[in-house]
């Protein structure tokens, strides 16, 4: 993936290059949370003060729509709607990096008893979450917003949100984090499919699929420029600086789980590290096949 970048150097993502990066992240996370290392106290801090950041510049804007659009000519209403709509749908790819980031920062914190990374995961969920129902009340009552406009907003959504559940699966499943999935029998459903193709070539090709279906998933959405893709830029720094630098390999390429797991001497049990989570979900019997994600990817 070669993500375009503007003239003064930042990288101009797209909604579906944003969720594979997050992908990306978590597929390889079981590196980061298996890893002896400490969690890098710099990247956490500058993930804890953007997420904070992009949360209250969102919320002060969307409080402040209504009142614009009612103060606007007719005709300028749909300008005002155009430009709103590249935040709304960076507000809810947003949701899915709290979320999958969260989980990984949980499981990461409680594997090293770094109780702070956790509480600063659930702090910028919390957040994020808090601008995710002033979209969902924008999609409901936004002043001028045509039917149109709202069905194609609330169907990219709710990919989003499933496909959140699809990149966090294996970490609500094996970690038992179901409060960050928006729905935690998806999610489980996903997770346990994961964790069954999770050694060798297996699991590579059910990952492959995952960002084959996810390319094809989105149209090529574009997300907001200027102040709002320093914010996104600073923030993904963050994560990927978060993760150790021993997992990447000249080329390009991360290491494999299996080898992290041999330099650990296999001595980290399957299983929630340290005592059980308060928001543990119980385990489902129910199976699921990749098959089940080709049916979902458009959104059925």
């Amino acid at each position: 993936m070669n993500p375009p970048v503007s003239r003064q150097g930042r990288f101009l993502l797209k909604l579906n290059e944003l969720i594979e990066i997050a992908g990306i992240v978590s597929a390889h996370s079981p590196n980061l949370i298996e890893g002896r290392g400490p969690l890098p106290n710099d990247a956490l801090q500058q993930y804890q003060h953007w997420s904070k950041k992009r949360s209250s510049t969102w919320l002060d804007e969307l409080e402040a729509l209504p009142c614009r659009l009612v103060a606007a000519a007719v005709d300028d209403r749909h300008v005002i709607w155009n430009t709103t709509e590249g935040v709304l749908v960076d507000i809810m790819v947003g949701s899915l990096l709290a979320r999958v980031w969260g989980s990984i920062l949980t499981a990461s914190g409680r594997a090293r008893h770094n109780f702070s990374a956790e509480r600063m995961a659930r702090d910028a969920m919390a957040d994020q979450d808090q601008v995710h129902q002033q979209v969902l009340k924008l999609l409901i009552e936004g002043p001028y917003l045509t039917l149109e406009r709202a069905v194609r907003l609330d169907r990219t959504r709710r990919k989003i949100e499933r496909w959140s559940d699809v990149l966090a699966g294996h970490l609500v499943s094996r970690y038992g984090l179901a409060d960050f999935a928006f729905d935690p029998d998806r999610a489980l459903d996903f997770g346990e499919e994961q964790l069954r193709e999770q050694a060798g070539t297996r699991a590579e090709q059910l990952w492959d699929l995952y960002l084959v279906c996810l390319r094809s998933a989105f149209p090529d959405i574009e997300l907001p420029n200027n102040a709002d893709a320093t914010a996104r830029q600073e923030l993904i720094g963050a994560i990927l600086r978060t993760l150790p630098a021993s997992i990447f390999l000249e080329d390009g390429p991360l290491s494999s789980v299996r080898v992290q797991r041999c330099l650990n001497g296999g001595t980290l049990r399957e299983g929630p590290p340290g005592a059980p989570s308060p928001w543990q979900a119980p385990r489902r019997n129910g199976k699921t096949t990749t098959s089940r994600l080709r049916t979902r990817r458009n959104g059925g």
